[in-house]
């Protein structure tokens, strides 16, 4: 059975597991589905049929919150780096930003390359990019967010205080460029200050997790260090800096909603979809919008939505995939083996888009949908096999190279 790398409950980490993959491909298509929109139910079913028609495809609309979607990946990737560098006893500089920007760089370059010529592609690319430069902020901070990770806790709290501050000022005295808009008002720094928060909460969730697995691996190294929390004791006896109290509470409250939540799933997963709903919903400026609902944007609903999101990552991956019984175990495992490409979706969708309406295919229209879906999944397959992969191990070469330095003599 494949160990859980997400487990507050004390199994052994991993670099990836079947639900994080699964996650990411189903939060990647979350965000096609909203750029591309769901089936056209209101071309398929006319007549006495319309008005469910455009109930199902409003309905369908309002769900496939892609923002949202974008914020999970906010949370796992925060995971994910700790998760991978946390094993390492050094941090070298030079491999680990070489291997972190070609990971994402080579491929986002080639893309962004190839989408100059085809109509609209490099405007439509830019709907995408947001997110990208954000992780890109997160990589270069991580070194120094790893250096002082016993004060993560401040770091979240510091971030989600700076980031308040900051939407509060552009409101009541800045120039708002777009009432809903997040990365237009704020730019890449100010973008990546206001889900900083969910990040780091990631890399907290991987972080107690190790602890987690070293007490139960080592129980008697607690027990030697009487009237401490666990997770002190084992930061001590690791050699790492004790963690500080809102870094300790914050593992007991992440510990405390995981036990919690890890029974109730079904219920979470409801409640973190109807959470990405909700923050479409209420930056929406649509006509059947009901009238009580106030008009917030995601500056506020998608800054709120990590702690949600962090809270249930914990939970999910409380319990391993292969854990599960019968048809749902076969699931985790066949939407995870299609994990490994969800960034070359990510990436590539809109750009599949641009090249058919090129071709001259007429949005909304049943059979364009199906021919736009097919051709983006298809291409980003290839995508990933041509250009992501080979990146991938490009960067794993690079972050394990090291020079050869000619041995002192001893004499």
């Amino acid at each position: 059975m494949r160990a859980n790398p997400l487990s507050l409950s004390g199994s052994a980490p991993s670099a990836k597991s079947l639900k994080i993959d699964a996650i990411r491909f189903m939060a990647a298509t979350w965000v096609v589905l909203y750029h591309f929109g769901p089936p056209p139910f209101k071309a398929i079913l006319t007549g006495h049929l319309a008005p469910l028609g455009g109930a199902l495809w409003s309905s369908l609309v309002v769900l496939f919150a892609g923002p949202a979607a974008v914020i999970v990946f906010f949370v796992i990737s925060g995971y994910c780096i700790h998760n991978a560098y946390h094993r390492d006893a050094a941090l070298r500089p030079i491999n680990y930003f070489a291997s972190r920007y070609v990971r994402i760089g080579v491929p986002l370059a080639i893309v962004a390359l190839v989408s100059q010529p085809v109509g609209d592609a490099p405007t439509l690319l830019q709907s995408v990019l947001w997110s990208l430069y954000c992780e890109i902020v997160y990589y270069t901070l991580y070194p120094l967010v790893r250096m002082r990770f016993h004060r993560i806790g401040e770091m979240i709290a510091g971030a989600t205080l700076l980031g308040a501050a900051m939407v509060w000022f552009t409101h009541l005295h800045g120039q708002m460029v777009c009432d809903h808009c997040v990365y237009q008002n704020y730019g890449v720094a100010g973008t990546a200050l206001l889900y900083l928060p969910g990040w780091l909460l990631g890399c907290l969730i991987a972080d107690a997790q190790r602890a987690d697995a070293r007490r139960a691996a080592a129980p008697s190294a607690v027990a030697a260090v009487p009237g401490t929390d666990a997770l002190r004791s084992l930061a001590a006896g690791d050699g790492a800096r004790p963690p500080s109290a809102l870094t300790a509470w914050l593992v007991r409250r992440l510990r405390d909603a995981s036990r919690l939540l890890s029974n109730h799933l079904v219920i979470a997963r409801w409640a973190v979809i109807a959470g990405g709903s909700l923050t479409f919903v209420l930056a929406s400026t649509s006509h059947i919008k009901p009238a009580f609902l106030p008009s917030v944007g995601p500056d506020v609903t998608l800054t709120l939505f990590q702690f949600l999101v962090a809270v249930w990552l914990a939970a999910e991956t409380s319990t391993a995939a292969t854990s599960t019984p019968g048809m749902r175990a076969w699931l985790w495992a066949r939407i995870g083996a299609l994990g490994a490409w969800s960034y070359s979706l990510y990436l590539c969708h809109k750009f599949a888009s641009a090249v058919l309406d090129v071709l001259g295919f007429v949005p909304g229209r049943p059979l364009v949908w199906v021919t736009t879906m097919v051709f983006a999944f298809a291409l980003s397959y290839v995508f990933y096999l041509a250009v992501e992969r080979p990146s991938h191990r490009l960067a794993g070469r690079l972050r394990k190279f090291v020079s050869k330095v000619p041995a002192r003599s001893t004499m």
